[in-house]
This record gives C-alpha cells, sequence and structure tokens, in this order.
C-alpha cells in the first residue's frame, strides 16, 4: 500500500512539472461540467473542499458518498441535465454543491426550493425528528443577493427579533467570487480563500501556486489536469459552455423584445388618448362625429362606443 502510494505521489508530482504555467486554463472549475466531473474523480478533493466550506477539519470527514453520480463523458441533456453534486458528508449530513456558471436571477427561490426538497427527502416510516441537516451550497459568478454581498455568506432559519436560530438543520451558503479581491486579511489565510483562488484562476501558473498550499488542491489540481486532456471530457464542458451563452443570449434578447414591446404599447396607447382629447374637444364644440372621426383618424362606431362609456 505504501509502494502504491508513493508511485502514486511520484505520478502526481511529474504531471505537475510537465504543466506549463504561460498556458490559460481552458476549461476550469467554475465551468460546472468539469466542476462536477473533478469532484466526482478525487473523493480528496471533494474532502478538502467540504472542509474548507464547512469548516470542518479534513480528518473529521471520515466519508462524503455522492449520491447521484453522473458517467462521466456521455453526452447530457443542457437543458434538464443537474450538474450539482448531492453529497451524504460522515452518513448523516446532506450537502449539495452548485457551481452557478450563469444567471442568479431565480437563484433564491430556486436553491430554497432545491434545499428543501433535500431536508423532505427521507424514507417512509421515519419521524420528522430524523431528518437529516441539510446544506445547500452556491458558489457563484456573482452575489445572487448584491445588497448583502460578500465572499462567504451564510443563511440560516433564525429569529429576526432574537437572533435565535429556530434549527440547525437547514443552511444557505453563498461563497461569491467576485468578492475575492475584497477579501480580509484574515480570509486570505483561509483553505476557502485558496479554493476560491482555485476557480477564479485563469492560468496553470495561478493554479500551480494555489496546489502548494494544501495536499486536498493539489489533487484538484492533478484531477483537473489529467480531465483537461480527456477528449470527451472537455467535449462536454465546451457544450455546458455553448448552452450558457446560448440560454444568456436568449434571455438578453427575450428581454429586449419585451422592452420594446412595451415602449410600442405605450406609444400606441398615449396616440389613442391624444385622439381622445381630440374628438372629446371637438365634440364640446359640437362637430359631427362622423367630420370627427376623419380629423383624429378612428372609426366612427369606435367614438360612439367611447361617447357612450363616457
Amino acid at each position: 500500500m505504501a509502494e502504491k502510494e508513493e508511485l502514486r505521489q511520484k505520478q502526481e508530482n511529474e504531471i505537475l512539472q510537465e504543466i506549463n504555467g504561460e498556458e490559460e486554463v481552458e476549461y476550469g472549475l467554475i465551468n460546472d461540467y468539469m466542476f462536477r466531473a473533478v469532484f466526482q474523480t478525487s473523493e480528496e478533493a471533494l474532502k478538502g473542499l467540504l472542509s474548507a466550506l464547512l469548516y470542518i477539519p479534513e480528518e473529521e470527514i471520515l466519508s462524503c458518498v455522492i449520491c447521484n453520480p453522473i458517467i462521466l463523458g456521455d453526452a447530457i441533456d443542457e437543458k434538464t441535465c443537474i450538474l450539482d453534486i448531492r453529497v451524504l458528508l460522515n452518513g448523516n449530513k446532506q450537502i449539495n454543491l452548485e457551481m452557478q456558471m450563469g444567471s442568479v436571477e431565480n437563484w433564491p427561490d430556486r436553491s430554497v426550493f432545491y434545499l428543501c426538497r433535500m431536508f423532505t427527502d427521507m424514507k417512509k416510516g421515519l419521524d420528522y425528528t430524523q431528518t437529516k441537516p441539510s446544506i445547500h451550497i452556491g458558489i457563484m459568478m456573482k452575489s445572487p443577493v448584491p445588497e448583502d454581498a460578500a465572499f462567504y455568506n451564510e443563511y440560516a432559519l433564525k429569529n429576526r427579533r432574537t437572533g435565535y436560530e429556530f434549527t440547525g438543520k437547514i443552511a444557505l451558503h453563498v461563497l461569491d467570487l467576485s468578492c475575492l479581491e475584497q477579501v480580509t486579511k484574515e480570509e486570505r489565510n483561509s483553505s476557502l480563500y485558496y479554493w476560491a483562488c482555485v476557480f477564479k484562476a485563469k492560468t496553470w501558473k495561478e493554479v500551480l501556486a494555489m496546489a502548494e498550499q494544501s495536499e486536498s488542491i493539489k489533487k484538484a489540481v492533478v484531477t483537473l489536469r489529467e480531465l483537461s486532456e480527456d477528449e470527451k471530457i472537455r467535449q462536454q464542458c465546451e457544450a455546458r459552455e455553448r448552452y450558457q451563452m446560448d440560454w444568456q443570449s436568449s434571455m438578453r434578447t427575450s428581454r429586449e423584445k419585451g422592452r420594446e414591446e412595451g415602449r410600442e404599447s405605450g406609444r400606441k396607447e398615449g396616440e389613442l388618448q391624444k385622439a381622445h382629447d381630440v374628438a372629446e374637444a371637438l365634440l364640446e364644440e359640437g362637430m359631427e362625429i362622423e367630420k370627427i372621426a376623419k380629423i383624429v383618424g378612428m372609426e366612427v362606431n369606435v367614438i360612439r362606443e367611447w361617447m357612450t362609456e363616457k
């Protein structure tokens, strides 16, 4: 066993030494498919990340079982496939890890839905007291709640007046990568900061610098490098990026179309109101309805109906 581990360490070091630090990371851990692939492949990397996110010493994580594994490299349905990683930690705590690549507009409601569904997923016949503590963790490109943005936020069910925590069994955590540059000096010395740097890294040089911070990050970096050379994995990462770009483009087009339709509707309503005002003034002067209709460009029956409503 010792020889096998020594051989693996040697192979990992060779992989790291062969990396050209100046190269860009084409598909990093902010790609949700690569995120899933790396942490499904390396249990040690997954333990390290969970340790950082939950403030649990790695040695206290005895097991982390992925409850929703996928077959890596196989084609997925971009529209319906959920790449969140659902983990059963030490057999008694449920964690849902999400790398959020795209829009966060509906994330608060969606994350609460996922959290509640995970919390209530229990076997028939069990008592409510046997529900497992559940945490949904979102790793985001920007905060879903801009007015409460911070590097790492933890939300729980508490009494607003006293601060008393109603139950410690459910919680939402948000790691906001856009706040990486604003972290405190204390946070910069944390393992969570190192992981965030790996997520945000643009070059392999930046990734390699973080690999020196912990053994679990090193495992993640080695796994990332190995998977980056797997053509099937690369194809799925590309497909996810393409889907996100298409989806965001579609959303922008829909919003712009909605705004244009709103402007057009407002313009027409304004013109109609103006016609009504002119018609009303002419009616007060005693002009015949037929003449008014020609002046304002309205049908006679429309003016009659309008007069009746008035």
